[in-house]
């Protein structure tokens, strides 16, 4: 048995003599470079393109076998520049012989310096690499065959890879897209990668130049970090890894296993940057913010893990400026994704990343578009037809508008095409606000509902924060169920359908003084001057109402009013696409009516006083209505005991005595009025009064 192995181990050395005899003996009398002339040619026939050597060629065999080259380039596409699309300046690569027995590939150090790639997109959409790719698929097609054939037939199996390192010099590649007229470079790249060996800890270090047209960016990256690869296990780890471009800094570690079933994970950390410089180093204008100090501290740390099918996201924290964002979630499914996100905001104050008021401006409600002639046009939510969402989204506090809001808490589903809000509830003003929604934008235009509740809000502080007006107080209680169609402010109006109510109780109408309108109105149906300012306030107990609307027209028909001095009826219509209303308040006096100037009008009690409210919805003109108070007063509803009012009235406007016959006629003692001559026209000394 000695014997044999002996034997075998002379046969062995024999023959590895020999093959190093051979190669020697090769390397000695063949040179490559006799061969360049055909390789070219065979490159011409193969892809109509020139290839040219301007170096040497070498090799080696034993115990590496090595290729060296030294400058050469390949010719363009035809009707492409430059002349040249790859050039290499020169290039190494070898690999070890005997390992290769055992099904070990052991690649030596790889060499690169100097690669320039041009590549080249013309105004037809033709690249100059579409020849190459064109000419080479049947080759694939033929090589993908060969090898599926070796692997159903047992073929040899690759137990192990190692390389001693790569180095990457001075390499540039350049894109030029005719068809958009920009253009990208990458230039100066340069990597480096240690050896690579299983289960063996590598480091790696990649930079390059890189200029875009747009955006305008030019910065020069850098990518380094540490790697590990294991065969046997299947895995990839990378360590240390960091990245900087520009003002970012990103840090962190990525683990990745590619056998059996594919998977990853990872841990990234933004450290802190400005938004503003950022952009102003992409060429972008920075934004200009309310708070100038916006946006200059951001920063964040996310945990991932996935599959080829989908990506869980464990957690993210940001941090913008004062602000904290936490999410958590999960895309399955990349076909048709399912969406499932959970995200939380602790403090943030929205009206710091407005743009600036200009001086001397009030922080007023965002007013309309202008109309500029062309039609807002309906937004595409084709998008939400395939979405599949689960989200909820939670705010401790928020300021926006100038509002102050807080325990936002608001989940929405979509499905099918159906977008659902539900719940939606949040604290603002001492009250609260809780509504649920529902988009469906399967119709040719999307319909949507909403219905909600206002409970306990307090309308003055809310008014005067939103608008910078307080133009009704009181503590509020208001219900609402729309629908309609439509997402244009145009389709919204015409469109709006449903039921609406309010109550607002121990508060005031700003803006007007209804009381002192009554006074001025009564002083002069008596011809005298109005009487002195007043704060323009109208003080209620309650306030409660109600409208219908259907198809931007609402129509209210109970409003009611209690106050210690009035009681207050309504009724009237607003319409939203014509942006008028017309409105009919009845003010009945309860209490005494007595002004800064101490005149009561107690015989003015139980009179019904209307007020007129008239004209552009977001501009009405509000107005005591003098002809139907003059009704009022003269008509079937003056009750007993006014017949002095009458009395005086008449004297003053008409003069002299109401009781004696005058010029114009006589007195009808029953009723107090005069019936003219019959030959003579009718007089209507208020006629002008109650127009």
């Amino acid at each position: 048995m000695g014997k044999a192995i002996k034997t075998l181990l002379i046969i062995a050395g024999v023959l590895l003599v020999l093959f190093v005899a051979g190669a020697a003996i090769l390397v000695a009398t063949v040179d490559p470079n006799d061969y360049k002339g055909e390789i070219a040619q065979a490159v011409k026939d193969k892809t109509g393109r020139e290839l040219t050597f301007e170096g040497d060629i070498g090799f080696n065999f034993f115990p590496w076998l090595g290729l060296r080259v030294g400058a050469m380039a390949l010719g363009n596409a035809p009707g492409f520049a430059p002349e040249e699309m790859v050039r290499i300046n020169k290039a190494s690569a070898s690999i070890q012989i005997l390992p290769l027995l055992t099904g070990e590939v052991r690649v030596g150090m790889v060499e690169l310096d100097g690669l320039t790639v041009n590549l080249a997109k013309n105004k037809q959409g033709v690249t100059n690499w579409d020849d190459l790719t064109k000419s080479a698929e049947p080759e694939e097609k033929n090589n993908a065959a060969k090898l599926v054939d070796k692997k159903e037939s047992g073929g040899g199996q690759l137990e192990a890879l190692s390389v001693e390192g790569v180095e990457i010099t001075n390499a540039n590649v350049l894109y030029d897209d005719q068809q958009t007229g920009k253009k990208t470079s990458v230039n100066n790249l340069s990597l480096i990668v240690g050896s690579i060996g299983s289960g063996t800890r590598f480091p790696f270090e990649l930079s390059f130049d890189l200029k875009l047209d747009d955006p305008k960016i030019d910065t020069r990256p850098t990518l380094a970090g540490y790697g590990t690869l294991d065969d046997a296990a299947g895995t990839f780890d990378i360590d240390e890894l960091k990245l900087t471009a520009m003002n970012l800094t990103l840090t962190g570690k990525l683990f990745a296993r590619y056998k059996d079933a594919v998977s990853y994970s990872g841990e990234l950390a933004l450290a802190r940057m400005s938004v503003k410089k950022l952009m102003g180093e992409l060429g972008m204008e920075p934004l200009e913010t309310a708070d100038p100090k916006a946006l200059e501290a951001v920063s964040a740390d996310i945990k991932l893990d996935g599959t080829d099918n989908g990506v869980t996201l464990e957690s993210l924290n940001v941090r913008l400026d004062d602000t904290t964002i936490t999410a958590e979630g999960s895309v399955k499914n990349f076909d048709r994704p399912a969406i499932r996100l959970t995200l939380n905001v602790d403090d943030i104050d929205a009206d710091r990343y407005m743009p600036p008021k200009a001086e001397g401006e009030q922080a007023t409600a965002p007013s309309p578009a202008t109309e500029s002639g062309t039609p807002a046009e309906e937004p595409d939510l084709s998008a939400v037809k395939d979405l599949d969402l689960g989200a909820k989204l939670t705010v401790g506090k928020l300021k926006v508008m100038n509002l102050t809001i807080t325990d936002i808490l608001a989940e929405t589903t979509a499905k099918n095409g159906v977008l659902a809000a539900k719940p939606i509830s949040l604290k603002l003003y001492e009250g609260t606000y809780t509504a649920e929604g529902k988009l469906d934008v399967n119709p040719r235009f999307a319909t949507w509902s909403e219905s909600g509740r206002v409970e306990g809000v307090q309308a003055g502080p809310l008014l005067k924060d939103l608008t910078g007006k307080a133009h009704l107080e009181g503590t509020t209680v208001v219900k609402y169920d729309l629908r309609g169609y439509g997402l244009t402010p145009d389709n919204i109006k015409r469109s709006i359908t449903g039921t609406a109510s309010f109550a607002f109780t121990d508060g005031a109408v700003n803006g007007v003084n209804v009381a002192k309108m009554i006074r001025d109105g009564w002083n002069k149906l008596k011809g005298k001057p109005a009487g002195p300012d007043e704060p323009q306030k109208t003080d209620f107990a309650e306030l409660l109402g109600s409208a219908t609307l259907d198809e931007g027209h609402i129509v209210n028909k109970d409003l009611l009013m209690k106050s210690p001095l009035l009681r207050l009826i309504g009724e009237g219509w607003a319409n939203l696409p014509g942006n008028n209303v017309d409105y009919l308040a009845t003010a009945t006096v309860v209490g005494t009516l007595k002004g800064q100037d101490g005149e009561s009008m107690e015989d003015l009690k139980g009179v019904p006083l209307p007020v007129r409210i008239k004209g552009e919805l977001d501009d009405p003109n509000i107005s005591l209505d003098l002809a139907a108070m003059g009704k009022a007063l003269f008509g079937d509803s003056i009750k007993k005991g006014t017949k002095a009012i009458e009395d005086t009235l008449r004297k003053t406007i008409m003069g002299g005595d109401s009781t004696k016959d005058t010029k114009s006629g006589t007195t009808d003692t029953k009723s107090g009025t005069t019936e003219p001559k019959k030959d003579t026209k009718p007089l209507s000394p208020l006629k002008k009064l109650f127009q």
